[in-house]
């Protein structure tokens, strides 16, 4: 392993590596580190594509250095990164970033006051409920598919609202048009056993294709992360809408008119066993 020496506010140090960008991952209903048999890489192509890379897995692995938490080392890379998060137990809805890159002077300046911090390299982002997520007792939910034309409709946004018109939680549909959607904010009164609903979708404009079944799976679109690092360069500027899942991606479009109410019963999962129409 290659080492060096830098020299700190206490004396010198080896650096026997450099992070480049690390990755912590979340649950986005228990707001706790995503535990689930995850994979990450990077989308590369040409030399950068490892061996043993697969259609379906084009990617070069981050390492794992903990529940929800991995890592990528400085080395040479392209001008930005695609970032791709993967659930093969279908717990979780995948998820991708695109992400500008530094410069390699950024990532290896020896001098610690030039240097970007740590948490300028971390990413946190959260993670949705996907078709196998083992929902706790007396959760109130729903699950359905989305469907166009007869077509599943992929990666579509969901939000539940109440007849208020507030929101009362939020979903990831996944590839084959399913999500599971956990009710949060019921604002009931005691003797309430129900509440109403109505789901707003967001999802892609065009047309759905009927695809075949290879184990091919197209992934979900790139959402775009501001460069980590930039000026002002606060904590918080990592913790968002956008990372946590929350704002949909600029691409998806709403459906017009709305699916009609649901009724949902308290404290536990409703199917709905109708397919849920989509029309952009």
């Amino acid at each position: 392993m290659r080492t060096e020496t830098i020299q700190t506010s206490i004396g010198p140090a080896q650096v026997l590596h450099r992070l480049a960008l690390g990755l912590m991952l979340f649950d986005a209903v228990t707001d706790r580190e995503a535990t689930a048999g995850l994979r990450v890489g990077w989308e590369a192509s040409g030399h950068f594509l490892p061996r043993g890379a697969t259609p379906e897995w084009p990617c070069v692995d981050f390492e794992r250095v903990g529940a929800g938490r991995f890592r990528l080392r400085v080395a040479p890379r392209p001008v930005g990164l695609t970032v791709r998060v993967s659930d093969p137990s279908r717990r979780y809805v995948p998820r991708r970033f695109t992400v500008p890159w530094w410069t390699q002077a950024q990532l290896t300046d020896p001098v610690p006051a030039n240097a970007l911090s740590v948490v300028s390299r971390t990413l946190r982002f959260w993670l949705w409920p996907g078709a196998a997520y083992p929902l706790p007792t007396g959760t109130t939910a729903i699950r359905g598919r989305i469907m166009q034309a007869g077509i599943p409709v992929p990666w579509v946004r969901i939000t539940a609202r109440g007849t208020t018109g507030a929101s009362l939680g939020l979903a990831h549909g996944d590839d084959r048009g399913e999500f599971r959607l956990v009710i949060t904010d019921i604002a009931q009164n005691p003797v309430q056993s129900s509440v109403t609903v109505r789901l707003v979708l967001r999802g892609p404009a065009t047309a759905p294709i009927e695809l075949p079944d290879d184990g091919l799976v197209d992934p979900p679109p790139a959402e775009v992360v501001t460069r980590p690092g930039n000026p002002p360069n606060l904590p918080g500027d990592l913790d968002n809408d956008l990372l946590r899942g929350i704002r949909p991606p600029f691409a998806l479009v709403p459906s017009v008119p709305p699916p009609p109410q649901f009724t949902v019963p308290v404290g536990r999962e409703t199917v709905i066993a109708t397919n849920i129409p989509f029309h952009p």
